[in-house]
């Protein structure tokens, strides 16, 4: 996902000019609203579809097996619910809610490589880890890593 960068406009500069808000006006480019707009509407998809009984009631068969295998394997009647459960939402796919995910947590990494920068910069000894690093927040947002 790419970074959305806020610009800052005088407000009365703009067409229409706004009044009475601040004297300033954030904003961002249309093509990067039109990006979060798109990414919006496929989470939004995803969640309708989550909630939806059809597409749990799809993958009944995979919760009905799963609980079995855990009974069978002494697990309580909740134990074995659990699997179940756990089974049809594993079922489920949700690339815009995973792709999303996968950016919170390299933006995460992303955030612990800028504190080590501040805290350790100066030692010498960082160079390393921030590769580590710099790979990991790769792999995640590309889906290779979690």
């Amino acid at each position: 996902m790419k970074e959305v960068k806020i610009y800052t406009i005088v407000s009365d500069q703009l067409s229409p000019p706004i009044t009475g808000e601040s004297f300033c006006t954030d904003m961002v480019r249309h093509s990067d609203y039109a990006d979060l707009e798109e990414k919006f509407a496929a989470l939004v998809a995803e969640n309708a579809t989550l909630k939806n009984p059809d597409n749990w009631l799809s993958q009944s068969d995979y919760g009905y097996e799963a609980a079995e295998v855990a009974a069978q394997n002494g697990a309580t009647n909740d134990e074995s619910l659990r699997a179940g459960m756990i089974a049809i939402i594993n079922r489920i796919e949700t690339p815009a809610t995973d792709a999303f995910l996968a950016e919170v947590w390299a933006s995460g990494v992303d955030a612990a490589i800028e504190h080590l920068h501040k805290k350790f910069g100066g030692t010498g000894h960082i160079g390393v880890p921030i590769m580590a690093l710099e790979w990991l927040a790769q792999e995640i947002r590309k889906g290779g890593a979690a």
